[in-house]
């Protein structure tokens, strides 16, 4: 398996990952997109301060999106601040629908969060808590801690997991897998398990908003 670019191998703890997704224009061509973030990635995100990764990734509907680790929000902030003065930025967004960009920058809730590189799959979803639930983050983030070491430690393809905060009201969920077809079995079978159970009991279930992404670039 090709290995993911981790851009800043020496300093790969993250705090901030950023998921935007979008459609590329009619007129422009998967091939052309492809090359114009990996040209922005060269030029422009190996030189941004504290950006840990990026990847170019696309599912099955034919859409794309952009995952970004950072450091912290501060860099993360002087990233964006910064992309579009910058040439590749501007001929990457020359290929994107700008009505498509659906931008979300997730304050990621476990410690220690490394960027992994031997994945080929990111399972992003995002969730509301039950408004008449005994919802606190805390317990949230101690099931999650009991998810990861009760179940999906069982898969050997699994190679990150955390929740993160998208605004006050928005959660996400963020897995990197080796495959799809083992992001998909894995996500599958928490459904089924008892601590899956009990992480689902406390969220909205029609606030899901769950999909598996594929790396492009």
């Amino acid at each position: 398996m090709e290995k993911t670019t981790v851009l800043n191998p020496t300093n790969s703890l993250a705090t901030v990952m950023g998921f935007t997704r979008y459609e590329k224009r009619e007129d422009a061509t998967s091939e052309a997109l492809m090359s114009a973030s990996m040209n922005w990635q060269r030029d422009f995100l190996s030189q941004q301060e504290g950006v840990v990764m990026h990847c170019l990734l696309g599912n099955l509907k034919g859409q794309f999106a952009d995952a970004i680790l950072a450091v912290d929000s501060a860099a993360y902030a002087n990233m964006t601040e910064q992309y579009m003065k910058d040439e590749s930025a501007q001929a990457l967004m020359a290929l994107i629908e700008p009505e498509s960009i659906r931008p979300a920058q997730n304050l990621i809730l476990k410690q220690g969060v490394q960027a992994p590189s031997d994945f080929s799959c990111i399972e992003f979803g995002t969730f509301q808590p039950k408004e008449n639930a005994d919802f606190s983050e805390s317990k949230m983030l101690a099931v999650s801690k009991r998810l990861e070491e009760g179940y999906i430690a069982k898969f050997s393809q699994s190679r990150e997991h955390f929740l993160s905060k998208v605004d006050e009201d928005t959660y996400s969920e963020i897995a990197f897998v080796q495959t799809m077809g083992a992001a998909r079995e894995i996500c599958n079978g928490y459904l089924e398990d008892s601590i899956g159970q009990e992480l689902l009991s406390m969220l909205e279930p029609t606030s899901f908003d769950l999909d598996f992404w594929f790396v492009l670039a």
